[in-house]
C-alpha cells in the first residue's frame, strides 16, 4: 500500500491489515515533536553558534520523537558515508548541530496536530512519557554497570515503543479502538490484543520500520536481537521499555517483581536497595516483592 492509498481514517475497521501498510502509514512524512522541545531549541535560534553539543543532545534525548528525527537524518547520512553512531552527541556531531537545529524549530508538534483531540493527544503524550522514562532508566543502569554501549543502550530504549507514539499521530481512531480493547480485557497479553486488532504481529511493523528509518545497527540489534544472542546491553533496553509499560499500566506486579529480578542480577544489586534506587520501596510493588520472597 502506497501512503496515498486511500483508507478511512474515521473508520479503523477498514485500515489494513498488513504490517508492510502500516510501515507506510508511520512513515509518511517527518514525524512531529514535542512543542516543549521545538520552544526549548528556538529560545538558542538567536545564540545558535555558541551552543554547546551537549546542551542540544540534553534536549534531544528528552524527546523521543525528536531522537527519531536525529536518527533518521543518520541514516540518510550513512547511506553514502557508513559509520556507526553511538551517542546522540555523536550524531549531532556527524550531521553538523547548527544545520539539526534551524531545521528542527521548523518541524510539526505533536501538540499542534492533536490540539483538537485532547483524548488523543493524551494518548499519544502518555506512549512518550512512557518511551522517556524508558530512556531514563536505561541510562542510569547502563551507567551503574558500566556499560560500555551506555549512549546506544539509552537511543535504543527510547526507540523501543516509537511505533506506538507514531500510531497515536497518524491512526489516532485506530488506538482509540484498540485502547478500549485493551481495557476491556485486561487480562490478555497485549501482543495477543494487537494481532486480533492489528491483524499482524506488532514486532513485524517494528523491525519493518526499524530498517526503514536505517538505525544504526549497534541500536537497532539492542531492540531487536538475533535469537538467542541478546547481549547484557540488549537485556536493559528490553527491562526499560518493559519496566516503564507495566509502572505506567500499575497492574502486572509479578511481571514487575520478575523485572526486578533479572535487573537485580545485572546490576549486581540486591532488590531491595534497587527499589530504594528507583524511589520505590513505599510502594505496593515492594509489597507485592516481599511476598515473592
Amino acid at each position: 500500500m502506497d501512503e496515498n492509498d486511500d483508507f478511512d481514517e474515521d473508520s479503523p475497521s477498514k485500515w489494513p491489515k498488513v504490517a508492510e501498510a502500516w510501515v507506510n502509514i508511520l512513515s509518511r512524512g517527518q514525524p512531529p515533536i514535542l512543542k516543549r522541545t521545538q520552544d526549548e531549541l528556538k529560545q538558542f535560534e538567536e545564540t545558535i553558534y555558541e551552543v554547546p553539543v551537549r546542551t542540544i543532545a540534553t534536549i534531544v534525548e528528552n524527546d523521543p520523537l525528536m531522537t527519531l528525527n536525529l536518527m533518521m537524518v543518520v541514516g540518510r547520512f550513512n547511506s553514502s558515508r557508513p559509520t556507526e553512531v553511538e551517542t546522540i552527541e555523536e550524531a549531532l556531531l556527524m550531521i553538523g548541530c547548527v544545520n539539526f537545529i534551524k531545521k528542527a524549530i521548523r518541524i510539526d508538534t505533536v501538540d499542534a496536530l492533536l490540539a483538537k483531540r485532547p483524548e488523543v493527544l493524551l494518548g499519544a503524550l502518555r506512549a512518550v512519557a512512557r518511551a522517556r522514562r524508558a530512556g531514563i532508566f536505561a541510562k542510569d543502569w547502563a551507567h551503574i554497570r558500566n556499560d560500555r554501549n551506555e549512549g546506544a543502550v539509552m537511543i535504543a530504549s527510547l526507540l523501543f515503543d516509537i511505533a506506538d507514539v507514531l500510531a497515536w499521530v497518524y491512526a489516532p481512531e485506530k488506538m482509540m479502538e484498540f485502547e478500549a480493547v485493551v481495557k476491556e480485557n485486561p487480562r490478555r497479553k497485549i501482543a495477543l490484543s494487537r494481532w486480533m486488532e492489528f491483524g499482524f504481529e506488532w514486532d513485524e511493523l517494528e523491525t519493518k520500520l526499524y530498517k526503514r528509518w536505517r538505525l544504526p545497527t549497534l541500536v537497532s540489534d539492542m531492540i531487536k536481537p538475533q535469537r538467542g544472542q541478546q547481549s547484557p546491553s540488549s537485556k536493559l533496553v528490553h527491562l526499560a521499555a518493559g519496566f516503564s509499560r507495566r509502572l505506567s499500566e500499575n497492574r502486572d506486579h509479578k511481571a514487575m517483581v520478575r523485572d526486578l529480578g533479572e535487573l537485580s542480577v545485572l546490576l549486581k544489586m540486591p532488590i531491595g536497595k534497587l527499589l530504594e534506587h528507583l524511589k520505590l520501596e513505599n510502594t505496593p510493588l515492594a509489597e507485592a516483592v516481599r511476598a515473592a520472597a
